[in-house]
């Protein structure tokens, strides 16, 4: 959806149905009175104020503004209207933001997992109900990357490339724009598919690795991909929304922040690739 017809009831409404989702006995009190200050606002500029967005020295290059509304078992999930892949294109989604590193030695592991199992299956439902809205959602992303892509044209490039998303809809989108310069692209949407596409398949020429995904991390991926001798230089890009620590994973050959603009992927694709 173009900014300039996103409007005050589309914010309303993905908040609505939130909340509805995210709190079968109804919302806490500060959840009641975001929603009363959006009934109650009668521009953007109002709304905006209830959103964080981006620092400047957060050099991000696609808008993203945030609104923690939480759910009933967690209260950092955060609704999302970025900015993604296309300039000037907006979406709805949901940030589980449970990226915490969990590990089995951890007491309360299990209960973790649950949670995290739990927090994507409401993120699923929250998006399918926007989507039933008629709300922008990564569904419309993936769609808007297959026309562009379509209609490409462009150097034709060389190379089997892995794109790795825990959410489908981006990772098609991105492979579709991929595809459209001549690459060899294949999609996976957690940790052990990777491990599986390289054990059939061998080396990449390059993996473009989420950070974020449930059941094992990116930076967990990397360790296990590491830990083989017959990847140990396979070339990662890292791609995250999370201010993370680079020193957990040294090994990536670059980093991209998320949102990123298709025309930044691409040029760090030809970069890492020898493109000319």
């Amino acid at each position: 959806m173009r900014l300039q017809t996103l409007t005050i009831s589309h914010v309303r409404s993905a908040v609505e149905l939130y909340l509805e989702a995210a709190y079968p006995d109804g919302p806490p009190e500060a959840q009641k009175q975001t929603l009363q200050a959006l009934r109650v606002a009668t521009n953007l500029r109002q709304v905006r104020t209830l959103f964080e967005s981006p620092r400047a020295a957060d050099h991000v290059t696609c808008r993203r503004f945030t609104l923690r509304l939480g759910n009933c078992k967690y209260p950092f999930m955060k609704l999302v209207i970025q900015e993604y892949l296309v300039e000037g294109e907006y979406f709805f989604s949901v940030d589980t933001h449970d990226e915490l590193k969990v590990t089995p030695q951890m007491a309360d592991y299990e209960q973790w997992l649950e949670l995290r199992r739990f927090n994507g299956e409401l993120k699923d439902a929250i998006e399918l109900s926007w989507a039933q809205a008629h709300l922008p959602t990564h569904e419309d992303l993936r769609g808007l990357m297959e026309e562009i892509a379509a209609r490409s044209g462009g150097p034709c490039r060389a190379g089997k490339l892995l794109v790795v998303d825990d959410e489908d809809d981006v990772a098609q989108g991105v492979a579709a724009v991929l595809r459209s310069r001549g690459f060899q692209v294949e999609v996976a949407f957690d940790g052990g598919q990777v491990l599986q596409r390289l054990e059939e398949n061998g080396a990449f020429d390059l993996i473009v690795l989420d950070f974020s995904m449930p059941t094992m991390t990116g930076e967990e991926v990397i360790q296990r991909i590491r830990s083989d001798e017959r990847f140990k230089d396979q070339p990662v890009l890292m791609a995250t929304a999370s201010d993370i620590d680079q020193a957990r994973v040294p090994s990536c050959a670059a980093y991209l922040r998320k949102p990123y603009p298709k025309e930044l992927l691409l040029a760090m694709v030809d970069q890492l690739l020898g493109c000319e």
